[in-house]
């Protein structure tokens, strides 16, 4: 795809969850200088949406006023010694079995997460193994006026699914650690991490991921598990049966199924344990009642 826009885009062509109406225009700019010329052609009022692949995001079902940016095509790699500088756009377990196959490791924590590198940066995404961040040198990013900076990861507040980067910058290079490696064992430990995921998570359905971050010294998918809402269902959205802190598509969900179904679990934890629970998934468009 090139940098033309497609307008009234339906989104759920674009999430994991396969639920979100129309984008008012979409795009995925083919390179970096292609995103820098498209961000300077936006009036000022104009909202900028940037989305990676789609993972970790409940579109609403009216869709969505302004303009998405997909940063998918972004996907340049350049390795000098063991950093790495990748495209903000480039897909995790991509990027592990590519660099598995040639010797490099150090990331395989990260496999089973299926976002961009861009969006793991965002969140700062990880397993009980490691967050992404332990792996960064710098980030690369543009503001709205399509300038760059480079920032030493020294001077990122990163926390727990969370990146201290301005909101409305884009994410558009990153430059990580990494060790050197025998390939078959790196392509094992993948493997290794992808069936345990396989076994633990509801790859069947379509998802978004986690729906919520887990408490301190707890686990979301526990609190849940433990009030009996495994199954429970709002038309195809359905709090899954393998893992409590998944929604999964069933079909024909919408989000204001999986949004009525994110107030009925908060509820139900928050009485039975005193937790509120907040989100680990992002809201984008407008929703009737935010959760």
């Amino acid at each position: 795809m090139n940098e033309e826009f497609l307008f009234d885009e339906p989104m759920d062509r674009h999430t994991t969850w396969r639920i979100g109406g129309p984008a008012d225009r979409f795009c995925i700019p083919a390179s970096i200088p292609a995103l820098a010329a498209l961000l300077r052609s936006c009036p000022p009022e104009e909202k900028i949406i940037v989305i990676g692949g789609g993972s970790n995001l409940l579109v609403a079902d009216a869709g969505i006023r302004g303009t998405v940016i997909m940063t998918r095509a972004l996907k340049g790699m350049v390795r000098e010694g063991e950093r790495l500088r990748v495209g903000a756009g480039m897909l995790l377990p991509e990027l592990l079995q590519s660099l598995a196959r040639d010797g490099w490791g150090g990331l395989e924590f990260l496999a089973g997460i299926p976002g961009t590198v861009g969006g793991a940066i965002r969140m700062n995404a990880g397993t009980d193994a490691g967050v992404i961040s332990d792996r960064l040198a710098a980030v690369t990013f543009m503001d709205r006026a399509g300038h760059s900076e480079r920032r030493e990861v020294s001077r990122i507040d990163f926390g727990y699914r969370r990146a201290g980067l301005p909101e409305d910058c884009l994410i558009i290079e990153a430059e990580l650690l990494l060790d050197q490696g025998e390939p078959r064992e790196l392509l094992e430990k993948i493997r290794k991490r992808w069936a345990q995921r396989k076994e633990k998570q509801p790859l069947s359905f379509p998802s978004a991921g986690c729906v919520f971050k887990n408490p301190p010294g707890d686990a979301a998918g526990r609190l849940i598990d433990a009030c009996g809402m495994k199954g429970l269902r709002v038309g195809d959205a359905e709090v899954s049966s393998v893992h409590a802190n998944f929604i999964v598509n069933r079909g024909h969900a919408r989000a204001v199924d999986v949004l009525e179904l994110i107030g009925q679990v908060r509820r139900k934890v928050r009485e039975k344990f005193g937790v509120a629970l907040d989100l680990e998934i992002c809201l984008l468009g407008a929703f009737p009642d935010r959760p």
